[in-house]
């Protein structure tokens, strides 16, 4: 298969609705995050984060799902794992208290850090706070993943 096709295989295996996803950007090998707006996300485990992440969906394929979210000062979202997907993420500002398995730290803007597929974790923003988060899907259906997380449909 020639290089070209090998790439528009790539960009034609995201199809269907992607939560939250502005949908002329759905398959783009480029997506221009910088023109589009957030959207409010309560994820199906939260119990008290009614409105804690504003979320904008960068980038989506079927083994990766990346995106920007804005949390306010004090929000505190529910200690939760995740069965299917390791996380690695950018904190872009603001300070905020993770908790990642039994570990308690503060992560500065600059950090990295990652949080592994089945590991409890919880984010309390110390300070209003923006992450670049990354999740990987190795067995795949990262996008039927999201949109059961966030209330999407498949």
């Amino acid at each position: 298969m020639s290089r070209k096709k090998n790439r528009l295989a790539v960009v034609s295996a995201v199809k269907g609705p992607i939560a939250f996803m502005h949908g002329d950007d759905i398959g783009k090998l480029v997506v221009r995050g910088s023109k589009r707006t957030g959207r409010k996300l309560k994820p199906n485990y939260a119990v008290r984060e009614d409105g804690v992440d504003t979320v904008k969906v960068l980038m989506a394929t079927d083994t990766v799902i990346s995106f920007e979210a804005s949390r306010p000062k004090g929000a505190v979202d529910t200690a939760h794992q995740h069965p299917d997907h390791h996380s690695v993420v950018y904190q872009k500002q603001g300070r905020v208290r993770m908790l990642i398995g039994h570990t308690s730290f503060i992560v500065e803007a600059g950090d990295t850090y990652i949080h592994p597929m089945g590991v409890v974790h919880q984010h309390e923003a110390l300070e209003d706070s923006v992450r670049v988060e990354t999740k990987i899907y190795p067995a795949g259906g990262a996008v039927a993943s999201w949109n059961r997380l966030v209330g999407g449909s498949e």
